[in-house]
């Protein structure tokens, strides 16, 4: 399973720079492409994340190994992704059937099909084509799922397993359903959309798994059984100055539910930091500076790291994370 919150903000703690006026957003024909069942989106901005001086540790600390496999991939068909990907997104979409959780993402920026399709041909690279768009094949994970990339047009690409591909392809042909029809993942998504460089918006089922990832000891809480119950959704927003400070919310169905999560986070959270003091101290000060607070039913958290202290954890690479 993937560690998300922590990846939002670990990521987030990467670029510390200071943080354009506005951003840009993902516009509704990209936001169409998403299953309606998505359960978590992600944005980056990558225009103005490649300023940060700490990009390439971004890349190799953080990013899935499956994403650095696809920037080197890409670039064996002519596409610098260092430099042709403005903007990329991804959707987790809940399990089923006792499959993984399933992923698919749109990368957006300048790619020249005719030129792709010619060096795919001359290098033999196993593709196939489907609903009009050339699908490359990228291997198969342990579950024997295949990973993809399609292309469809000169300035958006589709990567992901191959079933979920294949049926956004069929649905951007016919039309149906899709991420603008979920209600509930959408009312945050308009929330964050073009306020800032990187943003999670996450429902329910996925908010509580990032909460387990975030805190892995909070099963030991008294009362941690309740919290999936509690918890709606979860929304990240990332503020950019010297150092890093990153803002999330949780929403509970009421105040006494935040009132209880916030209780059982604070002392998770105490936990985890206390487990850290010996064997990672500085990642457990970074724990110890997180701050909650309870408004109506919203649960509020903040995290600030100092630039200097920033600066130490990631030389030491403690803020390295594989999933």
């Amino acid at each position: 399973m993937r560690k998300l919150v922590i990846f939002a903000a670990v990521f987030a703690a990467l670029f510390s720079f200071h943080s354009p006026a506005f951003a840009q957003a993902l516009p509704s024909q990209v936001l169409a492409l998403y299953p309606r069942q998505t359960g978590e989106l992600v944005f980056l901005d990558l225009r103005s994340l490649r300023h940060s001086p700490n990009y390439a540790q971004l890349k190799t600390q953080v990013l899935p190994e499956r994403f650095r496999q696809l920037a080197e991939w890409t670039r064996y068909i002519g596409i610098d992704f260092d430099s042709e990907v403005h903007q990329l997104s991804w959707g987790f979409l809940p399990a089923s059937g006792g499959e993984q959780v399933g992923l698919v993402g749109v990368a957006e920026g300048n790619f020249p099909p005719g030129e792709v399709e010619r060096l795919v041909k001359e290098r033999q690279l196993p593709h196939t084509r489907h609903a009009g768009a050339l699908v490359l094949n990228l291997g198969k994970n342990d579950q024997g799922r295949e990973f993809v990339f399609a292309f469809f047009d000169p300035s958006t690409a589709i990567f992901g397993f191959r079933d979920l591909v294949e049926e956004i392809l069929n649905r951007r042909a016919s039309s149906g359903a899709s991420l603008l029809d979920n209600r509930p993942l959408m009312d945050l998504v308009r929330q964050l959309n073009g306020k800032s460089p990187v943003w999670f918006a996450l429902d329910s089922q996925f908010t509580f798994l990032a909460v387990k990832q975030l805190l892995p000891e909070i099963s030991r809480v008294a009362g941690f059984e309740t919290l999936a119950a509690r918890l709606q959704t979860a929304a990240l927003q990332l503020r950019f100055s010297e150092g890093f400070r990153g803002q999330a919310a949780l929403r509970c169905q009421n105040s006494s539910d935040a009132l209880v999560v916030a209780k059982l986070l604070q002392a998770a959270v105490t936990y985890q930091a206390f487990r850290l003091n010996e064997s990672n101290p500085d990642l457990a000060r970074v724990l110890e500076a997180l701050r909650m607070a309870q408004q109506d039913e919203r649960v509020e958290i903040a995290l600030t790291i100092a630039q200097a202290e920033l600066s130490t954890l990631l030389q030491k690479n403690s803020l390295a994370l594989k999933f």
